[in-house]
């Protein structure tokens, strides 16, 4: 214990020894505090959240981009999650992440600008809710604009943002309050939540994001209750909601029982296959489900979670058109669709119930003419349509043997488009007739068109000096005579498809839907492109180029570059092909991947002459491009999906 202080003087000269640390004097004085530091308000030091379309997107390319236009990236994790420090980083920033696996179209998110007073993380979720915020921002829908650092300072603001979210929440305040979430509070940015089909998740798969197919392109909103309602939502700075989206007649996790049978099904038990796939099954004609869906099937495949894309009308909800996402063992992606019934006891799959082998879907192209655009049928554009895939009538297909031609009708095909037996190698798909045909074609008519899509939009690059016009041979049949108005075409719009022997009798008929979204020639300046290399361009497609002579097989290069984020949908097949007056001249060689992610962006492949879809050699003795010489056209073509929509990269040379 201290002694206590007697001497008076002694004591006063400790007190103001004590009073120094804040007066500059015992006497007293106006001297200011020595402290002048305030408290450091606490800022956050990571951005984080969570990537996913009603599932996790795990192995996501997530690019942050900000005001000032630094990148940095990260790779979302098994839940979808991901996250990257702040330090050096700007507001406002857009948020890109790109499906690892290239199954999914890449999707966005905005963050207008940090707030101090926390430590705790920048949440910026990535999903098709925040993918919509972003486009609601902008005045052409299209949210890859914001990767430009201007126009994202300016677009990008704490009010804007709000307005945005307040514009979508009102468009989903049926779907919210059908899964408990508050419409009033919700950010679908901010808001934290796990990929289990619940809550918010369970709000992100009943809607989609999809095309807008008016003629400014963009995006919009739509419920899987009713995919052509007229609340669809479009997304742009000046979207107005009419009325709430409808809400499935059931939300949740209804396909999670089918989907774990179906999983283990795969996996070799027999015993759940039978849970899974109903009795009275068929799909495109087959009774059997590994026969139908052989990508589902092949050893190693993963399935991912499935999707309701709608909800069948006149089924009272008791029956949805799905999508079944897969990833190969080697990294591939793809889809395959399916019909799934409710039973007594949840979900199993019924399958489309088609008699034939016959599938359609959804395509754009970006097709680049190297001939400086000097014929009106081949200029540069962006161009559209649907893609019928008909097998060829042969052993293991449920196609006629006889099988000699097809018709297609349905909605946005003017008359009726004939395909037939294809003149070339390396392809078991039927063909479109070169010539319009104004009757059934008989006698066992072919077509080197190489061509299955119907062109329904186009509409020429910027700096095309031509205005496209497709030939007068084509009309009809690769193409509408005019651009048709994409948006009065049904989404999951259903054709019917006819076949014809030889002799042009009739062998058989069945209806099919597409199920994935209708797609615009306007939508083409609003998808995240690949590159092909100037050393492809150079080398395969220049008749002066080191690979212009005879091929047996090319290399090729290409980026998924896009304003210096890696976020181009991944290519699941590259092809080159070549066409000519004669029979050697016409042939297909496919590259099927899978390709691998890298850092920068670029990507090879080696793509062989005469080698079909599954790898094959189909033509014997070897079938080689001939070279690129006078009446030779090649044709490169970088395959992959924006979504479930089929997109093309097209590159195209005439000698």
């Amino acid at each position: 214990m201290r002694a206590p202080i007697r001497n008076p003087q002694i004591a006063k000269l400790a007190l103001c020894a004590v009073a120094a640390a804040t007066l500059a004097a015992c006497g007293g004085g106006n001297s200011p505090p020595a402290n002048n530091n305030p408290p450091v308000a606490a800022t956050p030091t990571t951005l984080s959240g969570t990537v996913a379309v009603g599932r996790a997107i795990s192995g996501a390319n997530v690019t942050i981009t900000d005001a000032t236009g630094k990148n940095v990236t990260a790779t979302s994790d098994i839940n979808g999650n991901y996250q990257v420090p702040l330090a050096g980083l700007t507001a406002p920033f857009i948020i890109f992440a790109a499906d690892g696996s290239g199954i999914d179209a890449p999707l966005a998110s905005v963050v207008a600008s940090v707030s101090t007073g926390s430590s705790a993380p920048v949440i910026a979720n990535v999903t098709t809710l925040t993918t919509a915020v972003a486009a609601l921002v902008t005045e052409s829908g299209n949210p890859f604009e914001l990767s430009d650092s201007k126009k994202l300072s300016s677009l990008v603001t704490p009010s804007t943002v709000a307005g945005a979210v307040k514009t979508l929440n009102t468009a989903l305040s049926g779907l919210l309050s059908a899964n408990n979430v508050d419409s009033k509070s919700f950010d679908p940015i901010a808001t934290p939540f796990s990929a289990d089909q619940t809550g918010a998740d369970a709000v992100i798969d009943a809607v989609q994001v999809v095309p807008a197919t008016g003629s400014s392109g963009g995006l919009q909103l739509i419920s899987n209750a009713n995919p052509n309602s007229t609340a669809n939502l479009v997304l742009n700075t000046s979207a107005s909601v009419t009325a709430p989206l409808p809400v499935p007649p059931m939300t949740g996790n209804l396909l999670g029982t089918m989907f774990a049978a179906l999983t283990q099904c795969l996996a070799g038990s027999s015993a759940s296959c039978s849970q899974a796939v109903d009795s009275n099954y068929r799909e495109n004609g087959f009774t059997s489900f590994a026969n139908a869906h052989p990508s589902l099937t092949a050893p190693g495949v993963s399935l991912r979670v499935p999707k309701i894309l709608e909800f069948i009308p006149g089924t009272s909800g008791k029956q949805a058109l799905i999508a079944l996402p897969y990833t190969s063992s080697g990294g591939a992606s793809g889809f395959e669709y399916t019909v799934a019934q409710q039973i007594a006891n949840g979900w199993n799959i019924i399958g489309n119930q088609q008699q034939y082998d016959v599938t359609v879907q959804s395509f754009i192209q970006r097709r680049i003419t190297l001939d400086k655009d000097v014929w009106p049928s081949n200029v540069s554009r962006y161009e559209s349509g649907i893609q019928f895939n008909i097998r060829l009538g042969s052993a293991g297909t449920p196609n006629p043997a006889s099988l000699a031609s097809a018709s297609v009708t349905g909605p946005g095909i003017t008359g009726t488009i004939y395909y037939v037996l294809p003149a070339q190698a390396g392809t078991n798909l039927m063909s479109i007739a070169r010539a319009p045909q104004a009757a059934i074609p008989t006698g066992g008519l072919t077509s080197n068109t190489q061509a299955q899509g119907h062109r329904w939009s186009w509409q020429t690059l910027p700096g095309t000096t031509v205005a496209f016009q497709p030939s007068a041979q084509n009309l009809g049949q690769k193409y509408e005579a005019q651009p048709i108005d994409v948006s009065t075409v049904p989404e999951y719009a259903t054709y019917t498809v006819t076949f014809y022997d030889a002799s042009g009798a009739k062998i058989g008929q069945t209806s099919v839907i597409n199920p994935t979204p209708n797609i615009a020639a306007s939508n083409g300046p609003n998808i995240p492109w690949q590159t092909a290399s100037n050393d492809t361009v150079n080398s395969v497609l220049s008749p002066n180029g080191s690979q212009a002579g005879i091929l047996q097989s090319a290399n090729v290069f290409w980026s998924n570059l896009v304003n210096g984020a890696n976020v181009a949908p991944l290519v699941t097949q590259a092809e080159l092909t070549s066409q000519g007056s004669a029979a050697g001249d016409n042939v297909v060689g496919l590259w099927t991947g899978p390709a691998t992610f890298a850092q920068s962006g670029l990507y090879a492949g080696t793509i062989s002459a005469g080698v079909d879809q599954t790898g094959t050699q189909t033509c014997s003795p070897a079938c080689p491009y001939p070279a690129l010489t006078s009446g030779i056209t090649r044709n490169f073509d970088l395959l992959s999906y924006y979504g479930p929509i089929s997109i093309d990269a097209h590159w195209n040379v005439t000698q």
